[in-house]
């Protein structure tokens, strides 16, 4: 994604994003803007997993 023309983002809405998904348990932070995903998420990336169903 960052190399394309089409698509422009910023660093800060990243880890805006990546916080709350974390808050959703669906991220973990490992530090430095390094994130890994849970079992959880990749669930949800999948549409395996109802977002609803998230507290």
């Amino acid at each position: 994604m960052a190399d394309s023309d089409r698509v422009r983002f910023s660093r800060q809405h990243i880890n805006t994003r990546c916080k709350k998904l974390v808050g959703y348990g669906l991220l973990v932070h490992l530090g430095n803007g390094v994130y890994d995903i849970t079992r959880e998420g990749e669930h949800y990336f999948a549409g395996e997993l109802d977002a609803r169903d998230l507290e």
